[in-house]
């Protein structure tokens, strides 16, 4: 069973009790096993009495304490850590005596008389060489039972968080009866036939026992203290949106914490940020001027003006033609629409005139600074702010279009959002619900080249404005 993958460095390490002893006092000499220093322990969690089998294969820290690893195996396994656990093993030197770890709040009501307190219990006191196990037992209703297996133990490493290597097979849903449950619930699930095939389809959420994923599993790892090790600035409004997004639901939009740096203001100079962040706009209200821009009949801008900012601003890789139509040059459409949503210019009697504040932001670029940073997302339903916001976050972390996509759907859905049929939101829906701030950072090349990454200033105006 390959647990480890190629490249990655290991030692032989002996099985004999005494030997192993020896051999971890020579990685820490002073600090005999096992209250020495910490080794990568890869561990095997198998969910017992359910076919197909279950499992994970994961190293954590030997000096995890029991708690620390409650929340590991929750989060690898899938759990929602919604009922209450145990542990115990044999005692090594009592035969027929089970040892039981328990959490500090079990023990203190009094439901756990005789058990060790597992916030007091480092997994290297109760699993000592490759082989040994003990068993976590999780929702005494149902009754779920897992055999812990330390597979083996790496000297040369100590992980800082816990990684999954392996494993196959979805986690059971929560409640659906422990072991005879589940047995039912697959059974049912498999013969669309069956008179509650579609009810107990609908109550699992269209569960699919043979879906994992290690890159998953692994982003709901980063995800879960990414918000207390990396956290927004207190007040700020991402905060309010985030603190409604478990990270079991949307793990990839915790995960972005890590990269987004929204705990401390950006230390990038202000006039870099600004001036990636102002050109266009601040282009659109010099040629809008005093004296406005007269519309077509149709009420587009007249073709001299687009070609006016065709030949004078950076479009990136946006593709631009030839045409000066504006029907032809979105691009254009989508500046114009911002500088509008941002309140600084508006149609009046067949004009395009600038307002009160956008002749004020015209005049001092601290004004428009001040317009556009808080004036970010844009929208007016709650839905396009709260995609807004998360299209911001992916900027301030830097990611690409396919993680974009990816974090909005999912934070869309934690914030429950649906479609008017009951149905889940696409990337297609995400977007378009986020358009209106997707469309202003897309034309100031906030959002970087196709599938690439967005600009060193953009991270750091989306890192600003998400600080507000």
């Amino acid at each position: 069973m390959g647990a480890f993958e190629p490249g990655r460095r290991l030692r032989v390490v002996p099985t004999d009790p005494d030997e192993l002893r020896a051999f971890v006092e020579g990685i820490d000499s002073a600090s005999p096993f096992p209250n020495g220093g910490a080794v990568a322990y890869r561990i095997r969690v198998t969910l017992d009495g359910v076919m197909p089998p279950v499992w994970r294969s994961v190293t954590v820290r030997s000096t995890s304490r029991l708690d620390e690893l409650h929340d590991v195996l929750q989060t690898v396994m899938g759990w929602n850590d919604s009922h209450l656990h145990q542990w115990r093993r044999p005692a090594p030197e009592n035969p027929g005596v089970v040892d039981r770890f328990a959490t500090r709040s079990c023990i203190e009501d009094g439901f756990a008389d005789g058990a060790r307190c597992e916030d007091m219990t480092r997994l290297d006191d109760v699993l000592t060489i490759p082989g040994d196990v003990m068993v976590y037992e999780y929702d005494f209703g149902d009754g779920w039972e897992h055999t812990i297996l330390l597979e083996g133990i790496d000297s040369d490493e100590s992980p800082e968080d816990a990684l999954c290597l392996a494993g196959e097979r979805a986690c059971p849903p929560e409640d659906c009866g422990g072991v005879p449950g589940y047995a039912r619930l697959l059974a049912v699930l498999a013969d669309r036939e069956h008179s509650d095939h579609v009810s107990l389809s609908v109550w699992s959420g269209g569960f699919d026992p043979e879906a994992f994923s290690v890159d998953d599993v692994n982003a709901l790892l980063a995800a879960r203290d990414a918000m207390d090790l990396y956290p927004p600035v207190t007040g700020s409004r991402i905060e309010q949106v985030l603190a409604r997004i478990p990270y079991q639901a949307a793990p990839h939009v915790h995960a972005l914490m890590t990269r987004a740096h929204l705990q401390v203001r950006f230390d990038q100079s202000i006039d870099d940020v600004m001036d990636g962040a102002l050109t266009h706009l601040r282009w659109l209200l010099r040629r809008i001027g005093d004296d406005g821009i007269a519309l077509t009949q149709s009420g587009y801008v007249p073709p001299v003006h687009v070609k006016a900012a065709r030949d004078e601003l950076d479009w990136g890789d946006r593709r631009v033609g030839n045409s000066d139509r504006e029907t032809d040059n979105p691009h254009f459409e989508r500046l114009r629409d911002s500088a509008r949503a941002l309140g600084l210019t508006r149609k009046y009697r067949g004009q395009l005139v600038l307002t009160k504040r956008g002749s004020t932001a015209l005049a001092r670029d601290q004004e428009l600074w001040d317009e556009v940073r808080t004036g970010l997302p844009l929208g007016r339903e709650r839905i396009e702010l709260e995609a807004g916001h998360l299209v911001l976050l992916t900027v301030a972390a830097g990611a690409s279009w396919s993680e974009r996509r990816r974090a909005m759907v999912e934070g869309l859905a934690a914030l429950g959002w649906r479609n008017p049929d009951g149905s889940a939101l696409n990337a297609f829906d995400a977007s378009w619900v986020a358009a209106a701030t997707e469309d202003f950072l897309s034309t100031i090349g906030a959002l970087g080249p196709f599938d690439g990454v967005p600009p060193d200033w953009a991270r750091g105006f989306a890192q600003i404005v998400l600080s507000t």
